[in-house]
């Protein structure tokens, strides 16, 4: 997992440094797939239809460079792709629901889907699963932190509630300085990722 992320991270500095590219069909953007033997293929991707009617693939579209054949994956059949300053790596997701209570799983028998990287380190990754909101047809986001070294994520906000206090300081027992943070950061205001990086320099190992 951390050899991909360190690829994921090579790869978005060189794709950024590049400008979006049509490849028969402008909704196609300059990218690469990651294929489970480690191969990096660089082409053209396509995750979403067009706008203003945006909805996700279920199946990533891909067209290598040198060919206009076009070919679909899902989580289960890649390690991960990207375009632009975009990355997503396929990850085991599970929701386990107690009462009022979710809880998350990286099991690796859960099923698969893809996840953007919005920052990463060797201690804590910091991910959000995009999704399309069902009132307004916009594209929103939850954010997730996950430690690589267990089998749990957390889910860091609810919505315009902020922090999911609770659920955090169980997640980040190791680090008691968290809850004096939790109680003085708006998550509106660039919190999640002050979080992620109060994590890093205080009490990650």
């Amino acid at each position: 997992m951390r050899i991909i992320l360190h690829r994921i991270l090579l790869l978005s500095t060189f794709l950024f440094c590049l400008h979006t590219t049509s490849a028969q069909n402008k909704s196609y953007k300059k990218g690469y797939i990651i294929q489970h033997n480690g191969d990096t293929l660089i082409g053209f991707v396509k995750d979403r239809s067009p706008e203003p009617f945006v909805s996700f693939y279920k199946k990533i579209r891909f067209k290598q460079r040198s060919s206009s054949w076009v070919k679909k994956y899902d989580a289960d059949d890649i390690l991960g792709y990207g375009y632009g300053a975009a990355n997503f790596l396929s990850v085991p997701f599970r929701e386990q629901r107690d009462m009022w209570v979710a809880r998350y799983y990286t099991d690796f028998g859960a099923p698969r889907e893809f996840l953007k990287v919005i920052a990463q380190s060797e201690n804590l990754v910091y991910y959000e699963q995009l999704f399309i909101d069902d009132d307004n047809s916009y594209l929103d986001s939850i954010p997730f932190f996950h430690k690589p070294s267990s089998n749990q994520m957390v889910r860091v906000t609810q919505g315009i509630l902020g922090f999911k206090k609770k659920r955090l300081m169980e997640y980040f027992s190791d680090c008691p300085g968290i809850i004096p943070f939790l109680n003085t950061k708006n998550p509106r205001n660039s919190g999640i990722l002050d979080l992620y990086e109060f994590y890093l320099a205080n009490c990650a190992e």
